[in-house]
């Protein structure tokens, strides 16, 4: 059996140094109120942000004492990133409480302390963590001011305007969700009563970083970054001394 963790483990550790790399630049175009240069660096970390979701369950599918041959198997050869982390997601809990086959979760046989715990991580992870593979697609394929039609005949605006909305705060948060529910999955995977114990602190940090998500307003961000930018240069000008 071929353990390709370390593998992806590194390509994980490039993409964080990518993405602080490029958040101290951004950061910098807000603060300056550089717009174009904000829209233009904030889709390069929606873009970079996107791989890093993808390689992180690639990475947990790998982590010692998680998933067996068969269950990697099905994981990896699912069609997209959203796929791999659902799967990952309902074999980890499948397993954990002895279910033959995903369809009995919803049957009144399960628990319905499971049920609840497996449909709330559910709806996180198709409502509020993967963008849509549509826009995903866009994005990669270059379209960071118009969002076409899949057949590039005309333009979305659905997808356009979701396109703009983006902001670091958002993406920010996002990755933190992610990072959240990957040990939540691999508590799953690895020991049940891990899972048991620590859910409730796992999912209370998760619930607090999806209320910012949803209630964090970027436009109060950004304006205090410029602030504080501004009273840096007062700063710094106080400090220098009087040229004679």
């Amino acid at each position: 059996m071929i353990s390709y963790y370390k593998q992806h483990s590194k390509n994980l550790w490039m993409l964080n140094k990518a993405i602080k790399s490029v958040q101290i630049s951004l950061r910098d175009h807000i603060s300056k109120n550089n717009k174009l240069d904000e829209y233009v660096f904030t889709k390069i970390l929606s873009q970079l942000i996107n791989s890093w979701a993808e390689v992180r369950v690639l990475k947990l599918v790998y982590e010692q004492g998680g998933f067996n041959v068969n269950e990697r198997n099905r994981i990896i050869t699912c069609s997209n990133a959203l796929e791999r982390w659902e799967m990952a997601l309902t074999i980890a809990f499948c397993k954990a409480y002895g279910i033959a086959n995903s369809n009995q979760i919803s049957r009144v046989s399960t628990p319905i302390t499971r049920r609840t715990r497996y449909q709330e991580l559910i709806e996180l992870l198709m409502n509020d963590l993967m963008e849509s593979n549509q826009l995903r697609n866009r994005i990669s394929h270059g379209q960071w001011s118009y969002a076409f039609t899949s057949d590039l005949l005309s333009i979305s605006g659905p997808l356009t305007k979701e396109l703009r909305q983006e902001n670091i705060v958002k993406l920010q948060l996002r990755m933190k969700m992610f990072t959240s529910l990957a040990q939540i999955i691999h508590d799953l995977a690895v020991s049940k009563s891990t899972f048991e114990r620590d859910f409730d602190a796992n999912y209370m940090k998760i619930e607090e970083q999806k209320r910012n998500f949803h209630n964090r307003s970027y436009d109060d961000y950004k304006t205090r970054m410029i602030a504080k930018r501004k009273r840096g240069i007062k700063k710094k000008r106080i400090r220098s001394p009087q040229s004679v």
